[in-house]
């Protein structure tokens, strides 16, 4: 509006003030004349005064004066006239210009004087108000208003300001509301001020609806306990965060905001790089999905799953990464303990294997040679070796290397005499020898009295397991590592347990060579055999059913396994060969007591296994007398350990039988 009405407002200021030049002539010409003409005239008036007679020059000069007067008059009166003229015109023009703009804008504008009545109106403002312009001219602007108290006071604070610009809600006819913005100026003319209005209920809704949906996208960011993050993908800094990020991360969302780059600090030093490397993929490909730890303000470490997806503009070109973030400590942990069960699992299946390949080569011969050569050979299967031997009492002070295997195997030699040792000479190996017991040593440089230890010195490491058959004290397993700290206790738990078939291998070679096994007790051992090698063979099977389920691997063991709490001995789960062995099925023993059942034949074992559960941490192969259902006492070779079983406090036990105590007994 203010470019149109411009040349019409500049050609009446060329009218109103004609042009600088003209108007200094006209004025130097004017001002020259009458200062003439009023000398001229005192000039006469002192002649007169005195009485004298004027000069004819002085008169005519006058007279001159008078008509140049005159004719100067006549031309200002010319030009005045025609420069009204010309000012009529150009105020015509402007008049007729500012009402096609004041007809034909598209905003509304309204003439209103002091008390805010409407004096004209043009076509827009029928358009926002709904009425034609007889009934608006006239009407009271305040009743147009939605809330009329509120622009009486704005009005007053106008007439005082003289300008202003504002919204508000005004009222159609029809009662419907319609947002407007509007610029309102006072005393245009004198008593009269113009307001222009503009219709912005579209955009005014729109923000509105902008704003409903701000405010539940925001409701819903500070409810999910996920977070949801955005980043900015040219510069890769954080523009918003919900309130789950300061829940799962420990860090406040106001520290993210100080420093938009801040989350990078969060990732774990070993995963930083990665992480990092493949958000700036994302920022080209759109596509994030990473598993990552975290590490929080005082030091714990949290497992997160992000994932981001991509923000395009017009362009297709990628603008920001909006994604989520969820904390999976609890499932990568889950993850992490199947994982180790399964490892476990696997672990113990090849470890019974083993034990059953060692078993079977163990019993493929009765000839001593072939019986140690199998023995090493599965031991190094077991437990890795430089060097094992059996060294076995041969009557008095000596002691023989019955069998001896070096890992890796040296270049055949040609054969020397077996290993001799008097076990009078080491004050060390005549400890073993009469303690009888497992021992491992980590580094045989602490342990005192090793240096006498004949054929042992170059070993750094050494473990000990005593051969014991039907009672009978065989020997030892001599394995020995030239490493410090290479034997664990989990590698002295294996060569117990291959001690025990070998122990009755090395017992039935004797007996072989010496031709005082009789076949009563042949038959009963190939039986016993026979019967562990079934009992292998069914563990291998269940080992290939149940790799997925720990809890087969409960349930399939040939070895009787029960689970009892602590406090009250009350069963809460069995495996098949504890029914097998007890008499007892699975129904009859769950929710009892093993008070009730009176398996134990003297409560004070039960009372000192947990006792030293308590104090010393598992038991292993501790003898005790437990009552079958049909009332028969067996010598069994109880272990246990505490586990957590269905949130309770526990005791997982294994019992097996001593066939040569219970045999001994039945005899």
């Amino acid at each position: 509006m203010r470019g149109i009405s411009m040349e019409p407002a500049e050609r009446l200021r060329r009218a109103l003030f004609p042009a600088k030049g003209k108007q200094f002539g006209w004025r130097v010409a004017s001002v020259t004349v009458s200062l003439v003409s009023v000398a001229l005239i005192a000039l006469t008036l002192g002649y007169r005064l005195r009485g004298a007679e004027l000069p004819s020059v002085l008169l005519l000069a006058l007279l001159a004066a008078f008509a140049t007067v005159v004719l100067l008059l006549s031309k200002f009166l010319f030009w005045a006239q025609r420069e009204e003229g010309q000012i009529t015109g150009a105020l015509n023009t402007s008049e007729r210009e500012f009402q096609s703009v004041f007809e034909n804008a598209l905003d509304a504008i309204l003439i209103l004087d002091n008390q805010a009545i409407c004096r004209e109106a043009n076509p827009a403002a029928e358009q926002i108000f709904g009425i034609g312009r007889p009934q608006l001219i006239g009407e009271p602007i305040a009743r147009l208003y939605k809330n009329s108290d509120q622009f009486l006071e704005g009005w007053q604070r106008f007439l005082a300001q003289k300008f202003q610009q504002s919204d508000a809600e005004v009222l159609k006819n029809d009662q419907s509301s319609v947002f407007v913005e509007f610029t309102a100026k006072a005393d245009c003319l004198p008593g009269q001020h113009v307001m222009i209005l503009r219709d912005v209920t579209e955009r005014r809704r729109a923000q509105m609806s902008l704003l409903e949906s701000e405010e539940r996208f925001q409701q819903m960011a500070r409810n999910i306990q996920e977070i949801f993050w955005m980043i900015d993908a040219d510069t890769k800094q954080a523009l918003f965060v919900n309130p789950a990020y300061e829940t799962i991360t420990g860090r406040s969302c106001e520290s993210l905001r100080e420093s938009p780059s801040s989350y990078e600090e969060l990732i774990h030093p070993e995963d930083r790089v990665h992480v990092l490397t493949k958000l700036d993929e994302a920022t080209r490909s759109g596509q994030f999905n990473e598993r990552f730890r975290i590490v929080r303000p005082r030091g714990d470490i949290r497992w997160v799953w992000v994932r981001g997806f991509p923000v395009r503009d017009a362009g297709g070109k990628i603008r920001r990464l909006v994604g989520t973030a969820v904390e999976i400590t609890a499932q990568k942990e889950a993850e992490e303990q199947v994982a180790a069960n399964l490892a476990l699992a696997k672990s113990a299946w090849a470890e019974a294997d083993a034990l059953r390949k060692a078993t079977l080569s163990l019993t493929e011969d009765l000839r001593m040679d072939f019986v140690m050569d199998a023995l090493l050979s599965s031991l190094g299967e077991l437990v890795p070796y430089t060097c094992a031997r059996v060294l076995v009492p041969e009557g008095g002070p000596h002691v023989l290397a019955l069998g001896e295997r070096s890992c890796p195997e040296t270049p055949k030699q040609s054969p020397r005499a077996p290993l001799t040792i008097v076990a009078d000479e080491s004050s060390f190996l005549h400890r073993v020898l009469t303690e009888r017991k497992s021992l491992l040593i980590s580094d045989t440089k602490k342990q005192e009295g090793w240096h006498d230890f004949r054929g042992h010195k170059q070993f750094r490491s050494w473990l000990s397991v005593p051969l014991v058959a039907s009672g009978d004290y065989l020997g030892l397993l001599s394995i020995g590592h030239s490493e410090a700290d290479r034997f664990t206790e989990d590698h002295l738990r294996r060569a117990r347990l291959l001690a025990i078939p070998a122990a009755a291998a090395i017992q039935n070679a004797r007996l072989y060579e010496t031709a005082r096994i009789y076949g009563s007790e042949l038959e009963k051992r190939l039986v016993d055999l026979k019967q562990a090698e079934t009992a292998l063979a069914e563990s291998e099977h269940s080992r290939k059913i149940s790799e997925e389920k720990f809890q087969s691997v409960f349930r399939s063991s040939p070895i009787p396994f029960s689970i009892t709490t602590v406090k009250e001995g009350r069963f809460l789960d069995v495996n098949a060969a504890f029914e097998r062995r007890y008499g007892y099925s699975r129904d009859e023993v769950l929710g009892r007591t093993v008070h009730e059942l009176e398996i134990w034949e003297d409560l004070a074992d039960r009372e000192f296994m947990i006792k030293q559960l308590n104090n010393e941490g598992p038991i292993k192969n501790v003898m005790t007398r437990l009552r079958m259902k049909s009332g028969e006492i067996k010598v069994t070779a109880y272990s246990a350990d505490r586990i957590q079983f269905e949130g309770q406090s526990c005791i997982l036990a294994v019992s097996e039988d001593v066939p040569q105590l219970n045999s001994r007994k039945s005899n």
